[in-house]
């Protein structure tokens, strides 16, 4: 696996690409039971570890773009908030 290289300040970023899956317990809990993340080249997926449920699947750029929509209401929360305290 390679390391990228960027030239500002001469400092190395330590990632790699994914070549291979790499599977983790995380250590959040859903229903009970820890979940499984599995990282793939192009998406991820999500499982309940010990039952018999497939996995789901979401690709990296949609989980971005949730994760943006989600920034963005929060935002949008947290004006609103400050516009009403104001006055």
């Amino acid at each position: 696996m390679e390391a990228h290289k960027h030239h500002t300040h001469g400092e190395v970023d330590a990632m790699t690409t994914l070549a291979k899956p790499l599977r983790r317990e995380t250590a959040v809990r859903y229903r009970g039971r820890p979940l499984v993340v599995e990282l793939h080249a192009g998406y991820l997926t999500l499982r309940q570890k010990g039952t018999r449920q497939p996995p789901v699947a979401l690709d990296y750029r949609t989980a971005m773009e949730v994760a943006f929509e989600l920034l963005w209401r929060q935002q949008q929360a947290d004006r609103k908030a400050a516009r009403k305290a104001k006055g």
